[in-house]
């Protein structure tokens, strides 16, 4: 896989881990953040009103509301449409305020057991003097409970209110809309700018680098690319080192292999000179038809290594033949004749036995006049 195929692939993993790893961080921020905001207006809609309700609790502690509370009852139903019941008690728990007056005065139990109320909020809120909110109705409606406390701070009435989180839950709901948009347009900003980066910084210049290591070959050991100070540089000076070692790896076995052929050549005119009469023309030939050594000078303009074709043309087929049979008969000597500028030879051809892997091919020209004699 391509470092462009896994950079996407582990970038959106990473992001899609993150973006709902913080949805959910945020959902329950909201939830909190909406929710305390809709209890806090519950308990700031009745204690603006307290001041009322608790002089008419300290007029007539017990009993229905007279008509200033029902009044205010009333209105608070009224006026906030998230309120879908409202029941007013005394400090012992009676039924103070109801819109139902079939239930006013009313203790606590009997309407418990009759009709029933959501939660036990009311028992907390007048057991701890604070206000209580338990989530009802699979948790689309708050059961509140706000205490109504007099001077000694002791309860003199409590409010229980049933209010509906559907404003609450639609703010939720556009924030956490809001957030995967912006989490959206964030992720493509970062990734474009990072995948920008990782295509100048990185993927450029490693096919820069790769089109320069294809274009090095034996006839040019060499690596042009552009010095940088990165990784990507400090990997194309690794190469560049190397192929410079081996520009001297191959000098040395280039001179080893000139010194070589130097010692043979030497060795070659030594042997020719004792084996090959005088007046004769001998040839040392390798695997490639290309002349090693001769006895005799020979040069061919233009050429620093002479082909055996270069002196016989492709019409005197004889010098092939013999030594095409010469090849396939190692030891073995063969002979054949040859017309060469006008003088007609006896040709002579072995090949040497195999030293080290090279093919030596001794190929002897007399003139016929000297083979007869």
């Amino acid at each position: 896989m391509k470092l462009t195929s896994k950079w996407i692939l582990w970038f959106v993993l990473v992001t899609v881990y993150a973006s709902v790893i913080g949805g959910l961080f945020y959902y329950n921020l909201f939830k909190f953040v909406f929710d305390k905001k809709l209890q806090n207006e519950m308990v700031e809609m009745v204690r603006f009103r307290a001041p009322s309700l608790v002089q008419g609790l300290a007029a007539r502690p017990k009993g229905e509301a007279p008509f200033v509370e029902a009044e205010i009852m009333k209105g608070m139903a009224r006026n906030d449409d998230r309120i879908s019941s409202l029941i007013y008690l005394n400090y012992d728990g009676s039924i103070r305020w109801h819109e139902n007056t079939k239930f006013l005065r009313m203790p606590y139990t009997d309407y418990n057991n009759s009709v029933g109320f959501e939660t036990n909020a009311v028992v907390q809120a007048i057991r701890d003097r604070l206000p209580r909110a338990i989530l009802t109705q699979d948790g689309n409606s708050y059961d509140m409970a706000i205490p109504l406390l007099a001077k000694d701070n002791m309860v003199a009435g409590v409010v229980n209110v049933t209010v509906s989180r559907a404003n609450a839950k639609k703010l939720i709901h556009s924030s956490m809309v809001r957030y995967v948009f912006g989490a959206f347009i964030m992720v493509v900003l970062i990734g474009g700018v990072l995948y920008l980066f990782l295509l100048l910084k990185i993927l450029r210049p490693l096919q820069a680098l790769k089109d320069s290591i294809e274009a090095v070959s034996l006839n040019n050991l060499s690596l042009s690319y552009n010095e940088r100070k990165d990784e990507i540089g400090d990997v194309a000076d690794s190469i560049k080192s190397l192929l410079s070692k081996i520009r001297e790896d191959i000098k040395g076995l280039e001179n080893v292999e000139l010194m070589s052929l130097e010692k043979e050549q030497k060795w070659w005119k030594t042997i020719l000179a004792v084996t090959v009469p005088k007046g004769s023309r001998a040839m040392v030939i390798d695997e490639n038809n290309n002349i090693l050594y001769t006895n005799f000078e020979l040069k061919v303009p233009g050429k620093d290594v002479v082909h055996l074709l270069d002196i016989f043309d492709g019409r005197q087929q004889e010098i092939i033949q013999v030594v095409g049979e010469a090849l396939e008969n190692p030891t073995k000597v063969l002979r054949s004749s040859v017309i060469n500028k006008d003088v007609q030879f006896l040709v002579k051809a072995v090949q040497l036995p195999d030293d080290a892997g090279k093919n030596r091919i001794v190929l002897v020209l007399e003139p016929e006049s000297d083979s007869k004699k």
